[in-house]
């Protein structure tokens, strides 16, 4: 049998249906492989320190989902593992079988489907969002337990909710995290190293739940910055987190006495998530970051604030509030985009003819007194991009944690590594990280370069 060689990106993506997904340690990726018809997938393993080999292998299932196979380590040579994994792999190619009692999970594109939104026939009608549709995808079927309309709302009014939580999904797993979906609510049961904690997602949304149109026109941030950290982003952010609140998660039998979070992510208009982000740490913390201009030069410095701009005047800081012990903290990204699915679609080798991705905004400068963020521009696919992280672009880059400095159930750090943790100690907001470049805010573009072919695609 014909096995055919993939990139460790191709891997990864499909392997976030591994409960802890592409992740091995103390073992490594080694190479990838797949077989013609894409039924079944998987990768050598190797161990530096012990010099051993392993492998790992994937089956589709009827359902299109992946199923683990099998997983051996501690082989004595290279050779040998492919030849188990090869055949593991099988020859026929025909799909598993559903377990008896599992329920088939519907397709996320349906011929049925009555009123497909314009994001979603961006999604899947143009080559130009096919390599996100192929990312989409694969996240679909990690899922663990997706509920019974997640299919239709990503087709129609709630793709923003829903890609938001495939989203969520990919982060965890990429992170070696366990997740699990065997409740109504919250969300997600998330594990790691005996750590764990409950989420629920939650977007900010247009208050008219306005359809999205294919292309739309940017938003852009208010002016002011009282107004764009204290006004009414940060009002958004509040009256969306407050009514979640309002559920009382944190007295359900599975969640209560264990850390419990909110995810959150603003989808309140286009482009609004390149600068609402400052709005959120305000209104949690009670402190906006202003800039003190003294006769030493400028410098960072915070202001206490205790309500936000506003008719509503709704108190700021939802951290200092005791009431709130029972919410352990804040998951909060702005990379839950077509766009983010895209890059990562085109890095694990969906790239059509002629489509090239340019990504530019800003990274955070973590030069000491710096106060202004560095611009950056650079093709997805370079040498310069690929090192602005070890490994290159991860999902988990852009995951914040707030955390709740009187939570009676902390979020562990260890929880979730690969994200950039915000907490209070002796008086100051402290950023955590594993990354040396962290994107602030960032736009993909999509440049097209057309054959003279009309069969170039």
């Amino acid at each position: 049998m014909l096995v055919i060689p993939i990139s460790e990106r191709e891997f990864s993506l499909y392997a976030l249906s591994l409960h802890r997904g592409p992740n091995f340690d103390p073992y490594l990726f080694h190479s990838g492989w797949k077989i013609q018809s894409a039924g079944a997938a998987g990768a050598i393993l190797t161990d530096p320190d012990s010099s051993t080999f392993g492998f790992v292998v994937m089956r589709r299932r009827t359902d299109h989902c992946w199923v683990l196979r099998e997983q051996i380590l501690g082989l004595s040579s290279e050779e040998g593992a492919l030849a188990m994994l090869t055949t593991e792999m099988g020859e026929d190619g025909k799909p598993e079988p559903l377990p008896s009692g599992k329920k088939r999970r519907p397709p996320i594109i349906s011929k049925a489907t009555q009123s497909t939104s314009e994001i979603f026939k961006l999604l899947t009608q143009t080559i130009t969002h096919r390599p996100a549709l192929m990312a989409v995808g694969e996240v679909y079927f990690a899922m663990p337990n997706p509920d019974d309309n997640f299919a239709r709302d990503l087709q129609t009014e709630n793709f923003d909710s829903r890609i938001f939580e495939l989203y969520l999904v990919a982060c965890f797993r990429e992170q070696g995290v366990f997740v699990a979906q065997d409740h109504v609510s919250p969300d997600f049961f998330i594990e790691r190293n005996g750590h764990e904690c409950y989420v629920e997602a939650v977007t900010a949304n247009a208050k008219d739940r306005t359809p999205k149109t294919a292309f739309t026109t940017p938003t852009f941030a208010p002016t002011s910055r009282k107004e764009r950290l204290t006004g009414a982003p940060a009002v958004r952010f509040a009256k969306t987190l407050r009514s979640k609140l309002q559920r009382e998660y944190e007295v359900l039998p599975h969640v209560a006495g264990k850390p419990f979070a909110l995810a959150i992510a603003d989808f309140h208009a286009p482009s609004s998530m390149v600068w609402s982000r400052e709005a959120l740490p305000s209104y949690l913390f009670g402190v906006r970051a202003d800039v003190d201009n003294g006769p030493d030069g400028s410098r960072a410095i915070g202001t206490a604030i205790h309500k936000l701009l506003g008719e509503d005047e709704i108190p700021a800081g939802l951290f200092r509030d005791p009431s709130m012990a029972y919410l352990s903290g804040i998951i909060f990204s702005n990379a839950a985009t077509i766009a983010k699915f895209n890059r990562m679609g085109y890095l694990a080798g969906w790239q059509p003819g002629g489509l090239r991705m340019v990504r530019q905004g800003i990274l955070f400068d973590r030069t000491p007194g710096a106060l202004e963020p560095i611009d950056f521009s650079f093709d997805i696919l370079s040498e310069e991009y690929t090192a602005l992280w070890p490994g290159g672009e991860a999902w988990c880059q852009e995951l914040e944690v707030f955390h709740n400095p009187l939570a009676e159930h902390p979020i562990p750090f260890d929880l979730l590594p690969g994200a950039t943790h915000w907490f209070e100690s002796q008086g100051e907001i402290i950023c955590s990280t594993m990354w040396e470049n962290s994107v602030i805010a960032s736009m993909t573009t999509l440049q097209i370069a057309r054959s003279k072919k009309p069969d170039a695609w």
